[in-house]
């Protein structure tokens, strides 16, 4: 039965006659663009391909001798124009900003007033939709409100 309906519904959209073969490689992307600050040799928007990794924006950026990357996943696939901000070894953890795009569990739980929950959904708001452009983009998480994110906005970074 489930068969018999298929082979009718693709009769009906194939003798209606309003389709249209579409070339797909039109809507693929040859590179993308990843912008990145923070310790590395070459600031700003890198040229990547499609699916590369931050290993491989690194790669292309080089790190300075203050690159902190210990915190970093560095399989995390890339979007085009995403933002990172590599950061730096600091012996002043207060002056450290904790990095919404690379921080895993752990490192997120350490921004104020951000619990387990909240921290599982930015992991999750990022695996979903990318990396973050702006750091207002955190309020599109469920849980972080105008409120929380004035309270945090001075303590991250992309």
């Amino acid at each position: 039965m489930r068969l018999l309906l298929t082979v009718f519904l693709c009769f009906i959209i194939l003798s209606s006659g309003k389709f249209n073969i579409i070339n797909i490689n039109q809507y693929s992307k040859s590179s993308i663009q990843v912008t990145v600050y923070g310790a590395v040799l070459r600031q700003g928007v890198i040229s990547l391909d499609p699916y590369a990794t931050i290993q491989e924006l690194l790669s292309k950026a080089g790190l300075n001798e203050n690159a902190d990357i210990s915190s970093l996943n560095l399989e995390t696939i890339l979007h085009d124009k995403d933002v990172l901000t590599i950061p730096t070894k600091s012996s002043d953890i207060s002056v450290n900003l904790i990095s919404i795009n690379t921080s895993d569990l752990n490192g997120l739980l350490q921004i104020p007033k951000i619990g387990e929950k909240t921290a599982q959904a930015i992991i999750d708001y990022r695996n979903q939709h990318g990396l973050f452009q702006i750091l207002e983009d955190l309020m599109k998480v469920k849980g972080i409100g105008q409120a929380k994110f004035d309270f945090i906005k001075d303590k991250i970074c992309l």
